[in-house]
């Protein structure tokens, strides 16, 4: 077990890194970040063994209610715990996607309860105190939320109860069971020939010369040079496809670099990217105002209120922001055929700004789902004694100027897997893509 000590300190590494560098404390006016310490100090301390000592490090960024902010617990804690089952969400529902082999008949049915609560208020007691997302659907999407929650809230040998439209099943964690999976892969509607392949990048090709770019990240600066060498390819095609479902994001200057060859124009950015500030000597002058009632129209108080309430900020360039202006023909804009953008709920961060640039210019139409909404640089620390930490750091818009952390970006043609479509491995938002690019709506 860990000293009482190293739980104090590694507490206390999370509180001040939130304190300077959390980037939506003038969002959260109701906190008392300070008392919120102090409150859980004493319940540190007194944790019974690791685990609960990690999951009130959870509950304490869970606090901040940010889908980019949180703890993650060192996974050994749960060795010895298997959750027999798995979750998928479609049409606002829990479905099971695996399940203990003796009822594989219950495959993709319905959850209604655990534990004997309905699955609403299962997730409102065991699953939100400890994970935070505005949006249920980005937060389940990414997430294996539920089977994770049943691990850490439960004794190993405690019986876990699941109810489903189509009936129940039991099982302790300590009995290791054999889980049985759906079939949940995914089929292509019609056939595509592969042209290229990497780490992040695919590119097929329709009959019809339907161009479908599967972009799975933006976290290494080479995709930039690989989507370069397929331009001349791809100039001769009759439509573009590009797929950033899934992807989390990444590097913030290849989404920009690849929306360059699609889109053309220059236009003003309203995005007001910021990070938090901090100034010692404002912070020392605190005592000189009234920090309950400060004369925010002194330019003077107002500084040294922001400083010490930690809302004060430092402005940002956006990137490729150009004297206010993002200019997309600074690169030629090689590729012209009709475009469409797939994204759901798993597109985050860097990926939704590659979406936005086409959703704002117009260039190309969003289907899918909404995106995930959370597109703050996150600071992420191993902490000092195991398990990670995640903290949003940069506050921003898009380019212009409306916001996405926490509300993401709305699809033009909303489209979303039903469990039937998901049984089948229907992929509907990539056939109904097609079906626009054909009629020539875009």
């Amino acid at each position: 077990m860990l000293t009482v000590e190293e739980r104090i300190y590694v507490l206390s590494f999370l509180w001040k890194e939130a304190e300077y560098n959390f980037a939506f404390w003038e969002k959260r006016p109701e906190i008392d970040w300070d008392s919120e310490y102090k409150k859980f100090l004493p319940l540190v301390m007194k944790a019974k063994d690791d685990l609960e000592y990690y999951l009130l490090l959870m509950r304490f960024y869970a606090l901040l209610r940010d889908g980019h902010t949180s703890v993650l617990l060192p996974y050994s804690l749960l060795e010895g715990r298997s959750v027999p089952f798995g979750v998928i969400r479609a049409e606002g529902k829990f479905y099971l996607s695996g399940v203990v082999r003796e009822r594989e008949e219950l495959l993709l049915s319905e959850i209604t309860h655990i534990q004997g609560l309905p699955i609403s208020d299962y997730i409102e007691k065991y699953v939100y105190p400890y994970y935070w997302h505005e949006l249920p659907e980005s937060l389940f999407a990414c997430n294996d939320c539920i089977e994770t929650s049943i691990m850490f809230n439960f004794g190993v040998d405690a019986p876990i109860n699941v109810v489903t439209r189509k009936g129940k099943f039991s099982f302790t964690m300590s009995e290791n069971l054999e889980t049985a999976w759906a079939d949940t892969s995914v089929k292509y509607p019609e056939s595509f020939e592969e042209l290229f392949r990497s780490e992040s990048l695919v590119i097929s090709l329709t009959k019809d010369n339907i161009a479908l770019i599967e972009i799975f990240d933006f976290h290494y600066p080479q995709i930039t040079e690989e989507f370069a060498e397929n331009i001349e390819f791809l100039k001769s095609l009759n439509g573009y496809i590009i797929d950033v479902r899934g992807n989390s994001g990444g590097m913030g200057d290849p989404p920009l670099e690849i929306a360059m060859y699609f889109i053309s124009g220059k236009f003003s950015v309203k995005s007001d990217p910021k990070t938090p500030s901090h100034s010692a000597k404002y912070h020392a002058l605190e005592p000189y105002i009234d920090r309950d009632n400060p004369d925010l129209s002194d330019p003077w108080q107002r500084k040294i209120y922001e400083v010490a309430s930690h809302t004060y900020y430092e402005k940002l360039a956006e990137n490729g922001e150009n004297n206010g202006y993002i200019d997309f023909d600074e690169r030629e804009t090689a590729l012209t055929a009709p475009a469409i953008i797939l994204a759901n709920y798993g597109t985050a961060c860097a990926a939704e700004s590659f979406v936005s640039y086409f959703k704002i210019t117009g260039r190309a139409k969003i289907v899918g789902t909404n995106t995930f909404g959370s597109g703050s640089e996150a600071m992420i620390r191993d902490l000092p004694l195991g398990g990670k930490m995640w903290l949003a750091t940069t506050s921003a818009g898009f380019i212009d100027g409306s916001e996405y952390v926490n509300v993401g970006i709305t699809p033009d043609v909303a489209v979303e897997k039903t469990v039937k479509d998901i049984s089948e491995g229907k992929d509907v938002i990539l056939k109904k893509a097609l079906e626009l690019l054909r009629e020539k709506t875009v």
